[in-house]
C-alpha cells in the first residue's frame, strides 16, 4: 500500500513539475509574441528592393552600384549630421529631410557628377519606403 501511495504521489509531483514548466515556457512564449521585433536596415536587402521600385526610367539609368554608392552616402551624411547630437546624449534629434537630399546631392556633384539629381532623389524617396516597409519609420507613436 504505501509503494502505492509513493508512486502516486512521484506521479502527481511530476505531473506538476511539467504543468507548472509548460505554463512558464507557454507565458514567456507570449510574451515575446507582443514585442516588437527591433527593424534592421540590410544594405543588400535594402538595394534589391529598392532598385525593384524605382521608376522605370530611372531604373534604366542607374545600376544597382549607384543605389548602393546613394545609400552608403546618405548613411554618411546622416551619421555626420547626428553626431554631435548623439555625442551629447541627445538621441531624439530629427534630421530634415530636405537637408539630408541636399547633403547627399553635394557629394553626389562632387563624387558622381554622372548621376542625375531626380535619380537620386529618386533612390532616397524609395529608401524612405524601405524604411517604413522594415518598420524603421511609420506613425508617431
Amino acid at each position: 500500500m504505501t509503494t502505492v501511495l509513493v508512486v502516486l504521489l512521484v506521479l502527481v509531483g511530476l505531473a506538476l513539475v511539467v504543468g507548472i514548466a509548460f505554463y512558464a515556457v507557454g507565458r514567456e512564449v507570449v510574451l515575446l509574441e507582443q514585442r516588437v521585433a527591433p527593424s534592421v536596415y540590410e544594405l543588400e536587402e535594402a538595394i534589391a528592393f529598392i532598385a525593384d521600385r524605382l521608376p522605370d526610367d530611372v531604373a534604366a539609368r542607374i545600376s544597382h552600384d549607384d543605389v548602393r554608392w546613394v545609400l552608403r552616402v546618405d548613411a554618411e551624411e546622416l551619421e555626420a549630421a547626428t553626431a554631435e547630437e548623439v555625442a551629447d546624449g541627445d538621441e531624439d534629434e530629427v534630421v530634415d529631410p530636405d537637408g539630408a537630399v541636399g547633403r547627399v546631392l553635394a557629394r553626389v556633384a562632387d563624387e558622381r557628377p554622372e548621376l542625375a539629381d531626380e535619380d537620386v532623389v529618386a533612390v532616397l524617396d524609395t529608401r524612405f519606403e524601405y524604411l517604413r516597409a522594415i518598420g524603421a519609420v511609420g506613425d508617431e507613436a
